[in-house]
């Protein structure tokens, strides 16, 4: 029997085989279960209340796995926003580096199963559906912030919070990515890649950033996601470095030891910031390598803050 510790209760988990989970009265977590075709935005079928949505007792809900759908009303739906997901297999790599920053140590190995990524980080566009059918709040706005700028769907929502990026993800049937997922995904599958593209030297052909040309390439901020197709992964992820930072799951540590080498998010102990990857349009070379760390707490960039025009969304599933 495993027990997991969720905010607000406590789940008593009986596995079935490697993919779903069946439980007992005091409510389940669902991964790839059934429960009379019903899902919850937060993927978890408790008792009370929740069963005259989700079935009976014991009963698991839905994850919305199939590309393209997300959990709408507690039923399976096309998602609005229309991600385009991209299937990264699972591997065992070498996490950090010995040559980066001091919270880039010790290097460790890690294991992970095969997960989806969003191709692209999350565009205003997309984000936008959230907000007129979905839970999601707007970002903060002004500045270099692309949410109330005409002309720029097609960029990375920015000036969002960590948990406007939880929020949109789930709604979007996914969820952020752990650390080590994402530095997995941005070495092409732990390839040991320095930059997503590889060894070679990070310049804006490859990357929006400041590569002595100006910040965002001279744009001075942001560009439409997917415009430096050089520098995408292997599988066709893009934008894994620059553009704007990305929030991953897991609370910010400054080094590696007593990490997760299961692929999981390092959820304990708590600290008062959570990490993002992937470096920004403002930032040189050393911070767009895949191993590069950056942190923040995560009311940061939530109204009535400063404008941080700096960090975005990527979703996982």
């Amino acid at each position: 029997m495993l027990l997991l510790l969720l905010p607000g209760c406590l789940m008593e988990l009986t596995p079935v085989g490697s993919d779903a989970a069946t439980g007992a009265d005091t409510g389940v977590s669902c991964n790839l279960g059934s429960c009379s075709g019903c899902c919850d935005l937060s993927n978890v079928c408790q008792v009370g209340d929740h069963d005259s949505q989700c079935g009976s007792e014991g009963q698991t809900c839905i994850d919305c796995t199939d590309e393209g759908q997300s959990c709408l009303n507690h039923t399976c739906q096309a998602n609005p926003a229309e991600l385009t997901w991209i299937s990264i297999p699972g591997g065992t790599y070498q996490m950090g580096s010995e040559t980066g920053w001091t919270d880039e140590v010790p290097i460790h190995p890690v294991t992970l199963s095969g997960f989806l990524m969003t191709e692209s980080e999350v565009t205003v566009a997309q984000y936008g559906i959230c907000v007129t059918e979905g839970p999601c709040a707007t970002p903060s706005t002004g500045g270099i912030c692309n949410w109330d700028a005409s002309g720029y769907e097609d960029h990375p929502v920015n000036c969002v919070d960590w948990n406007k990026a939880v929020t949109f993800c789930t709604w979007a049937g996914g969820r952020l990515p752990n650390e080590a997922e994402w530095e997995y995904a941005a070495q092409s599958g732990g390839q040991g890649f320095e930059y997503p593209w590889g060894d070679g030297s990070a310049t804006c052909y490859y990357a929006v950033m400041d590569d002595g040309s100006g910040i965002g390439c001279g744009d001075e901020r942001t560009m439409a996601v997917c415009s430096k197709p050089a520098g995408n992964t292997s599988q066709g992820l893009c934008d894994m470095a620059g553009n704007v930072c990305e929030w991953v799951q897991d609370y910010y540590h400054d080094t590696y030891d007593g990490a997760p080498d299961d692929g999981s998010a390092w959820e304990l102990p708590v600290t008062d910031t959570r990490s993002m990857r992937g470096g920004c349009f403002e930032e040189a070379e050393e911070k767009l390598y895949t191993t590069s760390r950056n942190w923040e707490p995560p009311e940061y960039a939530a109204p009535p803050a400063d404008q941080h025009p700096n960090i975005g969304i990527r979703c996982a599933r």
